[in-house]
C-alpha cells in the first residue's frame, strides 16, 4: 500500500510465514480442470496469491508465494502440475504485480505484463493464438488508465473505490499469471495451440470468478489491515 510506516520485521516475517501457509493450503484445493493438460486444475491460489500482494507487498508478498511454492514442490503436493521447477514464480508473479501496482510502481508492473505479451508473440504458438492475448491487453491497458491511482483507490476511506483499486489490481495479476502459465505451458509441452483458443470461454469464466473472490476479500482485508495499523500506530491520513 502507500503506507510508509516502518513496521516491525519479525511481525512482517511472520506475516510471510503465515501467508505462505495459507497459500499451500489454498493452492492444492482443485477447482476446475485446465483445459487440454491432464491432471492439472485451476485452484485457489489464484485468490490467495493477489490478496498477499495486496496486504504484504511486491517484496515480502512475492517473496512468501515463493517459499508457498517451492514448499509444494519439495513435498509434491501438485505432482501433476505440469511447469516443474516454474510453478513457484507463475504465483510469486502475481503477488509481485499486485504489490507493485498498490505501491503505485505502475510502470514496472506495466513492464512485466508488456514482457510477457512480447515472449507469447515471439513463440510460434503464441502467433497462431494472439487472440488470447485480449485477456492481458486489458490489464496493459488498465494499468496505462489507472496508473497510480489504484494504490490511491485501495488506499481510500470509500469503499467503492477500495473495490474498484483492488479489482484492478487483482485482475493484473492473475492475468500476469495466466500469461506466465501459458508461456510454460509452449516451452515445456507439446499443447496444441487450439487447445489455447478453444479455452477462452472457460478463461472468461475463471477470470471472473477469481476477480470477484479477489475483489470482495480484498475489500474486507485492506479495511481490517487498516483499522489494525491505526488502533497500532494511531490515526493517520494514509487511510
Amino acid at each position: 500500500m502507500t503506507d510508509k510506516r516502518r513496521i516491525p520485521q519479525p511481525f512482517v516475517l511472520s506475516l510471510i510465514s503465515i501467508f505462505a501457509a495459507l497459500n499451500i493450503v489454498v493452492d492444492v484445493l482443485p477447482l476446475t480442470p485446465v483445459l487440454g493438460v491432464s491432471g492439472a486444475s485451476f485452484r485457489l491460489g489464484w485468490v490467495m496469491a493477489p490478496l498477499t500482494g495486496l496486504l504484504l507487498g511486491p517484496i515480502a508478498g512475492g517473496g512468501s508465494c515463493m517459499i508457498a511454492g517451492v514448499v509444494e514442490l519439495f513435498l509434491g503436493l501438485q505432482p501433476s502440475q505440469p511447469f516443474g521447477l516454474f510453478a513457484p514464480f507463475r504465483m510469486g508473479l502475481s503477488a509481485v504485480q499486485v504489490g507493485l501496482l498498490v505501491k503505485g510502481r505502475w510502470k514496472t508492473a506495466l513492464t512485466l505484463l508488456g514482457s510477457l505479451i512480447f515472449v507469447w508473440i515471439l513463440l510460434p504458438k503464441g502467433r497462431e493464438t494472439l487472440l488470447v492475448l485480449s485477456f492481458h491487453l486489458m490489464g496493459f491497458f488498465l494499468i496505462l488508465v489507472f496508473r497510480t491511482r489504484i494504490g490511491c483507490y485501495v488506499s481510500s476511506s470509500l469503499w467503492k473505490q477500495v473495490a474498484l483499486g483492488v479489482a484492478v489490481a487483482a485482475y493484473c495479476g492473475n492475468i500476469s499469471r495466466h500469461l506466465l502459465g501459458n508461456i510454460l505451458l509452449v516451452v515445456l509441452t507439446d499443447i496444441p495451440s487450439i487447445v489455447f483458443v478453444a479455452a477462452i470461454p472457460f478463461t472468461v469464466i475463471e477470470q471472473t470468478s477469481f476477480l470477484a473472490a479477489s475483489t470482495i476479500l480484498g475489500v474486507a482485508l485492506t479495511r481490517t489491515r487498516a483499522r489494525a495499523l491505526i488502533e497500532v500506530h494511531g490515526k493517520s491520513k494514509v487511510f
